[in-house]
């Protein structure tokens, strides 16, 4: 082994070494949460006699690959602790270090696993995780109910579903003023209790008022292709601000591959896209926080000074991971709610991590 420079079986080793401990403590991490929220589900279908414990379980077999992008940060600090306590009882990481080896240099092999592995999880599984994300709201909407939004955004601008206890309403715009709660270019569809068109409105202005809409001006055409004049008409509402001002689509259903897109939708449209640019950069900061991640496990667990025990070790290394990861989901929501901007709140955890983990390693090597 050069002294000076890491050879490429060494991190080779490292990879594979460390790469099945990840992947072991993120299977097992995922099963015992999967037996969590299966005995969840079970309690909540209790009292449902047409529910079978096949369909439960089918519902759970759905929902496991979307708990995936949440997960493998877990899985990578619980398998990289035992990956490097076992080489360092072993004496491999003595060897290591005593043949000119730093710890920033033993732990590339790890950090290159972590970046494929991040970089796996957001090109392949993050997709799954998405389809598989939304097909579980549906399935448990169905199952247990629930006040699905009625707004719908796309390229083609915004629709609603509307209904009051006599008619139904299909109503679009090319985009939405939020504060007064009114449409541009809008276009209203009303149908009967059968779902028979009644009307089309092309009105000059259409808001929402306090439990109805409010058509002014325009033209209405009648089911016998009649045009006539509109001067001011009300239609009774079920909708609320926040369904005219929250897209139906969580950003967690949608892949991210497409979600910079639909950011541009939400904006065009003039609806908030805080939320769904918080959770882009969230997720785009996946590889950094492994990274930091591997670097700040290796200080704990790999500095052969260290008089501590493997447990104290691996409770202090969980806490101080978890408490950054703490930090990261904090300002996550702050930059969702709008009280700082998202790429920072996204990217300033993970990059926070890596500095301290470099900071600590090169600590270590001046002792």
């Amino acid at each position: 082994m050069n002294k000076s420079r890491l050879s490429m079986t060494l991190m080779l080793y490292l990879m594979h070494y460390t790469g099945l401990r990840i992947l072991a403590a993120t299977g097992g991490i995922v099963m015992l949460v999967a037996i969590i929220d299966t005995s969840e589900l079970f309690r909540r279908v209790s009292n449902k006699e047409s529910v079978t414990s096949f369909s439960v379980l089918m519902m759970e077999a759905v929902k496991i690959p979307s708990t995936l992008p949440m997960l493998i940060p877990f899985g990578v600090l619980i398998g990289l602790i035992i990956s490097f306590q076992k080489l360092r009882s072993t004496n491999e990481i003595v060897i290591a270090r005593t043949n000119g080896l730093s710890l920033l240099k033993i732990a590339t092999g790890p950090i290159i696993l972590v970046s494929l592995l991040s970089l796996l999880a957001l090109i392949i599984i993050d997709p799954i995780a998405s389809a598989t994300r939304k097909r579980y709201e549906a399935l448990e909407e169905n199952l247990f109910g629930g006040n699905g939004r009625n707004l719908t955004v796309s390229t083609e601008g915004i629709w609603f579903r509307d209904r009051n206890e006599n008619i139904g309403m299909i109503i679009h715009g090319d985009e939405i003023d939020t504060q007064s709660l009114a449409l541009i270019n809008p276009l209203v569809y009303t149908f009967d209790q059968d779902n028979k068109l009644i009307a089309r409105y092309y009105p000059e202005s259409l808001a929402l008022d306090e439990g109805y809409w409010r058509i002014t001006g325009g033209d209405v055409i009648d089911q016998t292709g009649k045009a006539s004049a509109v001067d001011e008409t009300i239609i009774k509402s079920s909708l609320s601000q926040r369904d005219l001002t929250h897209s139906n689509k969580r950003p967690e259903t949608i892949p991210l591959f497409e979600l910079w897109g639909y950011i541009d939708v939400l904006n065009n449209a003039g609806l908030p896209s805080l939320a769904h640019s918080s959770y882009l950069y969230y997720q785009l900061s996946t590889p950094f926080l492994l990274i930091g991640i591997v670097l700040i496990v290796a200080r704990f667990t790999l500095n052969l000074t260290s008089r501590k025990g493997w447990g104290h070790m691996f409770i202090f290394t969980v806490t101080f991971c978890l408490g950054l990861y703490f930090i990261k989901d904090l300002l996550y929501v702050m930059g969702s709610s709008g009280r700082i901007h998202p790429f920072i709140a996204g990217f300033s955890p993970s990059f926070l991590m890596i500095i301290i983990g470099i900071g600590l390693l090169m600590r270590a090597e001046e002792r």
